[in-house]
């Protein structure tokens, strides 16, 4: 009898609040490239609606045990995924690492100011907060792409069930000097050692930030930023823009396969490297 080759198994568990257009879009097209992916993967997914997150994050790692699943891949409902392909291949990279990388976060920042990437290092001995932000990570890149640490964020991670099972309860727990997911790469790596929490840079994703509220206050600011850097309304880059809003304002029309669309996540970088060149 032929032997049948075990798929992975995952539990992909969210936290449910918003349903935005453009994050959802981009879940679809993560789900899709999962089901692509159905000959090595048997995907379960848990989104109950919204908990605290340390509550949430608690259950789903209890049902991906319970499921008896090799990895849970965390992300939270405001993560803009720009191909799915990118969250195959996060999960990949764990189940390849030869037990090297036991959680691996994909590159996200912080939504509030000043943006910083969602990757910490443990404080040394003395210092008032247990982690801090890791600043020069870009200085740590090895020649996989990924940026050891001592914790990530979890937005968009996957994450060794193994660990849970080591590592007592309660695996996250929100404190007034940390947030859930710093508490348990902390807390798993005093329980069992040897953890291999990493960043990959090669995979990048979004973070939708707060709407936009349009007043009579902000509304000359607002149309400024919008025609110097071509956004439309979702507040996302659209090349397309300001060459949409000329034809609406002489009455010119273009035709749809001339719209270019680009990932947003990579249009403003491209430009402001073609301004400093």
């Amino acid at each position: 009898m032929e032997e049948v080759k075990k798929k992975t198994k995952v539990l992909v568990a969210t936290n449910l609040y918003q349903i935005d257009p453009v994050c959802y879009s981009s879940h679809l097209s993560m789900f899709y490239q999962l089901g692509k992916a159905s000959d090595e993967f048997e995907i379960v997914f848990h989104g109950p609606w919204r908990l605290p997150i340390d509550n949430a994050r608690n259950n789903a790692a209890k049902v991906a045990m319970k499921l008896e699943c090799d990895y849970l891949l965390f992300y939270d409902d405001d993560m803009y995924f720009p191909t799915g392909k990118d969250i195959v291949e996060l999960i990949r990279t764990v189940r390849d690492s030869n037990d090297t990388i036991h959680i691996l976060q994909a590159l996200a920042y912080v939504r509030g100011y000043p943006f910083k990437p969602m990757c910490f290092l443990k404080r040394k001995e003395g210092e008032n907060q247990k982690t801090g932000f890791f600043e020069d990570w870009k200085d740590h890149i090895d020649e996989n792409g990924l940026v050891k640490c001592d914790a990530v964020g979890c937005c968009g991670t996957v994450i060794d069930v193994r660990l849970f099972k080591l590592t007592p309860e309660p695996w996250f727990l929100t404190g007034k000097m940390h947030t859930e997911d710093v508490y348990f790469c902390i807390k798993a790596q005093q329980f069992v050692g040897n953890v291999g929490c990493y960043m990959d840079t090669k995979i990048k994703i979004g973070h939708l930030l707060e709407k936009i509220v349009l007043t009579d206050g902000n509304k000359d600011m607002l149309k400024k930023i919008y025609e110097d850097y071509q956004l439309n309304q979702l507040f996302l880059p659209d090349p397309s823009f300001v060459e949409q809003m000329k034809a609406n304002s002489f009455g010119d029309a273009i035709a749809v396969d001339e719209i270019k669309r680009e990932n947003p996540l990579e249009y403003l970088a491209k430009k402001e490297e073609k301004q400093d060149g």
